[in-house]
């Protein structure tokens, strides 16, 4: 097969304990599991990463090979230090900029992960070259919280620029594209993962929420209260990343007296949470139904639980209610810690595996469908 290639545009971060980069676990999870679908249907994928180096050091510029993959990284200076952090944002946007100058041709078809770091300079090249851009939309980022006026005008002009979407929901579908692009709804990671381990067999029902700390989200105080209400044999495990303030507020909800054990596990990446994950039997999915993002945006990690083998514990919202797997979900109503653990108790009695089929199906159809997005328009 003669391969094809296509630019992918995102925050790709990188694992290598001497190259760190900056990344959001849940983002990379979806956007390799959507190089792995593009690899399929015959696409090699050069992933430009706006990455910063996620330590204090300075990391010179690079590319690296993944596969049949290859991703491109600048060079950029360390984040500790508040003016130098300034300095290196604007650094690292030039190099980016020039990049896409010197290597996009006109007309060229790219995918693009939104982000407030770089709509302004999309929409420039946008004019300058006439980019056709596939928009990986996830969420409104001022739904979440509030930004800056120039960037909220920046997000919404980079939607109307794009010439079609990957979507996480229907909602968000019906929400942005007034114009009736051709889009793709693609809820999460629908293959199904490698076995990596056994579950935990010590007589426990081992809980886990992974995820972002964020409190705008609400997830992981909500998961790591619920564990006041569940018997001793339940072991909640809270998975995430954040700032040190949200670190240490999780931290001081873990250490508060419960029957179940609770315990942090702190920021585990790749394959290292995969199969800390597939040691457990339950996924949380608890962030916090009273956000504006719940109308926009699709919870990734639910997906990543079940294509893990676990059973999914979420709040019942329009999203997810409306969702290809709403049926193989188990839900509870209010952002209670009390009803939290209740549906946590209700899924550990029932005896159901993940219907992996069901993802293997939705898998197959979004691969004819990606296929169509990038050939057809």
């Amino acid at each position: 097969m003669i391969r094809k290639r296509i630019k992918y545009f995102s925050y790709y971060g990188c694992h290598d304990p001497v190259r760190h980069r900056d990344n959001s676990p849940a983002a990379d999870s979806k956007l390799d599991y959507i190089i792995d679908a593009l690899n399929h249907i015959g696409y090699c994928v050069e992933i430009i990463s706006l990455s910063p180096s996620a330590n204090s050091k300075f990391l010179s510029a690079y590319t690296e090979k993944k596969g049949e993959n290859i991703i491109r990284y600048f060079a950029s200076f360390g984040q500790n230090k508040s003016p130098l952090r300034i300095f290196n944002r604007w650094f690292m946007e030039l190099q980016f900029f020039l990049w896409c100058l010197i290597n996009l041709k006109r007309e060229e078809k790219v995918f693009v992960y939104h982000s407030l770091g770089y709509d302004s300079a999309f929409l420039k090249l946008k004019k300058m070259l006439n980019i056709h851009i596939i928009g990986e939309i996830e969420e409104i980022y001022q739904d979440v919280s509030k930004q800056k006026d120039r960037q909220q005008i920046n997000e919404y002009k980079f939607v109307d620029a794009c010439d079609s979407f990957l979507l996480p929901t229907n909602i968000l579908d019906k929400k942005i594209n007034t114009k009736h692009k051709p889009s793709v709804v693609i809820h999460g990671v629908y293959s199904i993962s490698q076995k990596l381990t056994e579950k935990f067999n010590d007589g426990k029902i081992h809980v886990v929420y992974g995820g972002t700390l964020d409190p705008n989200k609400g997830g992981a105080i909500s998961a790591a209260k619920s564990a006041e209400f569940l018997p001793s044999n339940y072991h909640v495990h809270i998975c995430g990343f954040g700032d040190p303030k949200e670190v240490n507020d999780v931290i001081s909800v873990v250490s508060q007296n419960s029957k179940a054990n609770i315990t942090f596990e702190g920021e585990l990446k790749g394959n290292e949470y995969n199969k800390f994950i597939q040691h457990c039997h339950i996924g949380l999915s608890t962030q916090n139904p009273s956000g504006a993002f719940n109308d926009t945006s699709f919870p990734s990690k639910i997906l990543v639980y079940l294509s893990n083998g676990l059973k999914v514990v979420t709040i019942r919202i329009p999203v997810v209610e409306r969702s290809r797997v709403n049926d193989v979900l188990f839900y509870y109503e209010h952002q209670d810690p009390k009803e939290i653990a209740e549906a946590i108790l209700k899924a550990s009695f029932v005896n159901s595996d993940s219907d992996t089929e069901y993802l293997k199906k939705l898998d197959a159809e979004f691969h004819v469908k990606l296929s169509d997005i990038i050939q057809k328009y």
